[in-house]
């Protein structure tokens, strides 16, 4: 006659499974959304290079490229070398894009900025979905802000907004703040504002240099990316 198992250690054992699974499984989720948002960012770096590589082809090198106004330059040196681009027609306050900010959660982040308080500008979406906008950022380089998964949330600087310069002296694309060291984009060295880390000084800007971070990091999210748990800002 075969032993079979009580309803105790049946029991017992779906437990045990349980108590794993609520250890692991949000490590587990997290490293997944994690991985996800790296590739996004990669594939809109692609998306961008290619375009301006593109652009250059028919517009001569980026240091003789119009910059005057914000509003056109998308429209003339970007757009027409992407596939399949529409204009969103909301309100960009209806997708707030929030600063890397240290201070409350998410929805009460009154830091309220596209990495460059460019709420007035133009906004673009690809056909995978994400939404991009262009300014002429006071860091003195024609940046791409862009959303990677389109108007869903959280929409925060540094979690799924990304910005990326356009280098008139290489006329190619570069993850904003690229140029600066490690340390210096992570904020523990230098004076900079839009560096990638929360902390309650200054919450304007912050975020803006995460996609270099990423890439300085081998096209990773390392352990003092400031992720915290990936939407709330706390």
């Amino acid at each position: 006659m075969k032993k079979a198992f009580t309803l105790a250690e049946v029991l017992i054992t779906l437990g045990v499974i349980g108590v794993v699974s609520a250890i692991t499984l949000p490590g587990m989720l997290t490293n997944f959304k994690k991985r996800e948002t790296v590739a996004k960012v990669k594939a809109a770096y692609s998306i961008f290079s290619q375009a301006v590589k593109l652009s250059i082809e028919y517009n001569d090198e980026v240091g003789g490229w119009d910059f005057s106004n914000d509003a056109n330059v998308a429209e003339r040196y970007i757009i027409p070398y992407l596939t399949g681009v529409t204009r969103y027609n909301r309100p960009l306050s209806t997708i707030p894009m929030r600063t890397l900010s240290s201070q409350g959660n998410a929805e009460g982040n009154r830091y309220l900025d596209w990495s460059w308080n460019i709420s007035s500008h133009p906004v673009y979406m690809l056909q995978n979905g994400m939404f991009f906008t262009f300014t002429n950022s006071n860091d003195g380089y024609p940046t791409i802000v862009v959303d990677i998964n389109g108007p869903k949330k959280p929409n925060i600087m540094g979690i799924d907004g990304f910005a990326f310069w356009i280098d008139p002296e290489t006329s190619s694309v570069v993850p904003a703040g690229a140029k600066y060291s490690r340390d210096v984009v992570l904020g523990k060295s230098g004076s900079l504002v839009r560096v990638c880390k929360r902390d309650s000084s200054w919450q304007y800007y912050r975020g803006g240099y995460c996609a270099a971070l990423m890439q300085k990091d081998g096209w990773s999210i390392s352990s003092d990316y400031p992720w915290g748990n990936g939407n709330l800002t706390r």
